[in-house]
């Protein structure tokens, strides 16, 4: 997620600047289209990962002498 990180940095500081047109190197953009695609990936199998996970918790109140 780095390169998603300088991304909007980048755009904050332009936009502070009051800069009306962005362009970036392809590899830039490269970068940037990588970590989208493994951050939706992560995403989509998350469900998968969930459900494969049957997780019993158990909690005991116990109010005591009360």
């Amino acid at each position: 997620m780095l390169h998603i990180n300088r991304f909007v940095d980048r755009l904050r500081h332009l936009e502070s600047r009051g800069v009306k047109d962005f362009t970036c190197s392809l590899q830039d953009a490269r970068d940037l289209h990588s970590d989208i695609t493994k951050l939706l990936s992560d995403l989509y199998s998350l469900p998968s990962q969930a459900q494969a996970k049957d997780e019993v918790i158990t909690v005991e109140l116990s109010g005591g002498g009360f």
